[in-house]
């Protein structure tokens, strides 16, 4: 990636977007780096003025960039803003930090038959997606396939047929793209269907696999003859690879299989294993770390060739929109139901005891981890928990026999409701749904009452419910919690310290093959969120058992829960392989989620959640498209 200085009379602005450097430039205009107001990485491609003077040019090159900005998937770069009306029209898609195929193949050789079958899902489900929106991409050659670090994109769709020229493939700026990867179809001045893109496919395939494409010849003529007339060239194709592409490159178009066809053909693609050889893995990572110096300093002088410098700076930038943070919700339904249901007559005794000097046995403090937390048998924890009967000066009206209550799993998080004749506590580890750091003090305790060697938190002001909890060393905030109905702090503060003495926390059965033990925080990282929100800081904002929150240009929070069932009236983007993200309808501006259900039992299903949300003029396809794009991270480092 090499990104050229600009040009004194270049605009350090186009639109809202800041312009870094340039990307390159080509027959019908050129592509620069920026930044938009919220920091986030964009590529804007501008269009050549000579091109405005052709008839209805404006107008088809409205009617197409509307139509892209309908398609968004995990293997696309979508667009996300545009101005057809401006002097100079333009638009602007999510830039994604990779390198292009054709010049990895250049550079590297041959993508091995792994990473082919690798790219052959990506490429196919962008297809989807670009097919689904009904367009047809027209230039699908490597120069426009990005090899990112979780899988390739394809870039600059929809927009090959603004230069569609029925005068001749000759004419200077009349075709987008090389001949080499056109389709029978193109050739021939034929009517075009989504098939045409398939083609391209295949041959794209054959020049990753090999080095050079099925159709090259020694002149445009020939090669263009070649994809009329005669058959691919596959035999440096390794056989693995043959039955997948010989069909996509079929001359009669009704012939060709559909992307669909493709996934369902390619099985999970994630079997492939690790997307690109090490070598091009490295290459982007380089690139990663270019990009963050190149945007870190806005105000940095930029060298032009033969010394000529100028300050951006000096030119005023429109005024940004501050990001405001996200804030958290009330407390949910299901709390206030429970917190309503433990209504139970305790004695002022019980506080006594909790405040004085009778805390209740404790082995020697230990400190609880959020590994331990994450992959703890809620439910086991607190009937290990509660295995000696409970002080009659505690237990009061509750029965102090642990056989006397019901523990019933959490079907939101994962926790546990214990409950008998109506009282109930709660036992959770992400009371983020209810409080966030700032909601809490360190409740005062007698020395030595501290659980596994941490203060108690609380929140002494609650009205009508009581959490308390410990947290842990990688925390700040909330980490182990109790709650219940306000009028029994004193019986929490009981509980939570007998969960904390607990010698050895059980786990699930199941819990190596259960998302419950997934670090959310290890699902996205500051690199693979560069090109989704910007630069952000090494730690998440925010870090709970079972949610990370990253913030930069927008907020993208990663959670995993537990739950009775999921929407299946809810639209759903294809991922391969008979994986299928869940895309809920966007109900509030500039916030979206994405959902991917890990595994499903006959109780309940595990899910993974992406939330992003932007900022308040932030439009809801561009801040879908970052949840996808997040999303599709996530899955990908999810275990087996």
């Amino acid at each position: 990636m090499t990104v050229r200085p600009l040009a004194p009379e270049d605009p350090p602005f186009v639109g809202r977007y800041r312009i870094v450097g340039e990307l390159g430039s080509g027959g019908m205009g050129r592509v620069l780096l920026g930044t938009g107001p919220d920091g986030r990485l964009v590529a804007v491609k501008q269009v050549h003025a000579h091109l405005l003077h052709e008839v209805e040019y404006r107008s088809r090159f409205r009617r197409e960039v509307e139509a892209s900005t309908r398609v968004s998937g995990s293997f696309t770069a979508p667009v996300i803003d545009f101005d057809v009306d401006s002097e100079i029209p333009w638009l602007a898609s999510v830039f994604v930090v990779g390198l292009p195929l054709d010049k990895a193949v250049s550079a590297y050789g041959p993508l091995p038959p792994e990473a082919v079958l690798r790219l052959a899902a990506g490429l196919a489900s962008a297809l989807r997606a670009i097919h689904g929106a009904e367009l047809i991409h027209r230039d699908l050659k490597p120069a426009n396939v990005l090899l990112a670090a979780d899988g390739p994109r394809v870039i600059d769709f929809g927009i090959a047929s603004m230069t569609e020229n029925p005068a001749g493939l000759t004419e200077t700026g009349s075709v987008l793209g090389s001949p080499a990867y056109m389709s029978p179809e193109q050739t021939l001045s034929e009517p075009l269907s989504s098939a045409s893109d398939v083609f391209s496919l295949g041959s794209v395939l054959v020049m990753a696999a090999t080095g050079t494409a099925p159709f090259t010849a020694a002149s445009l003529a020939y090669t263009l003859f070649n994809i009329a007339h005669t058959q691919p060239n596959l035999e440096a194709l390794p056989p693995e690879l043959r039955t997948l592409i010989e069909p996509c490159l079929h001359k009669d178009p009704n012939a060709r299989p559909t992307p669909a066809q493709i996934l369902d053909f390619l099985g999970d693609p994630l079997r492939h294993g690790t997307p690109w050889p090490e070598p091009v893995h490295r290459e982007i990572d380089r690139q990663h770390t270019e990009l963050v110096a190149l945007t870190a300093d806005p105000n940095a002088t930029s060298v032009l060739p033969g010394g000529r410098r100028f300050h951006r700076s000096g030119r005023r930038p429109p005024v940004d929109i501050a990001l405001p943070r996200r804030k958290r919700g009330t407390r949910t339904a299901a709390l206030i139901g429970f917190a309503v249901l433990a209504v139970v007559a305790i004695a002022v005794s019980a506080a006594v005891w909790m405040r004085g000097g009778g805390a209740p046995a404790t082995a020697a403090p230990r400190v609880l981890t959020l590994a331990q937390v994450r992959a703890a048998d809620t439910c086991a924890w607190l009937k290990a928990a509660l295995a000696e009967p409970i002080p009659n000066e505690i237990a009061q009206n509750f029965p102090a026999d642990v056989s006397a209550w019901s523990f019933a799993p959490d079907w939101y998080r994962w926790g546990c409701t214990m409950e008998a004749s109506g009282r109930a506590f709660y036992l959770n580890f992400d009371p983020d749904s209810y409080l966030t750091p700032t909601d809490v003090m360190a409740v005062t305790v007698p020395e030595g009452s501290y659980g596994a060697g941490r203060p108690i938190l609380g929140d002494e002001e609650a009205s009508s419910t009581c959490h308390r909890a410990i947290t842990t060393p990688e925390l700040n905030g909330w980490g182990l919690s109790v709650s219940t109905s306000a009028r029994y702090c004193d019986q929490a503060e009981y509980i939570l310290l007998r969960l904390a003495a607990v010698d050895e926390i059980p786990r699930l059965p199941d819990a190596t093959a259960s998302l419950a033990a997934v670090d959310p925080c290890a699902l996205a990282d500051p690199a693979s969120l560069l090109p989704l929100i910007g630069a952000v800081p090494e730690s998440p904002a925010e870090v709970f058992a079972h949610s990370c929150t990253w913030e930069g240009s927008a907020s993208v929070e990663i959670s995993t829960r537990r739950t009775g069932g999921v929407g299946t009236d809810d639209p759903t983007i294809d991922l391969g392989g008979g994986r299928q993200l869940i895309a809920p309808t966007s109900t509030v501006a500039s916030i979206c989620e994405r959902e991917y259900v890990f595994r499903a039992t006959d109780r309940w299903h595990e899910v993974l959640q992406v939330r992003v949300q932007g900022n308040s003029d932030s439009p809801n396809e561009s801040v879908c498209a970052t949840a996808e794009s997040a999303a599709r991270t996530a899955i990908d480092r999810l275990p087996s």
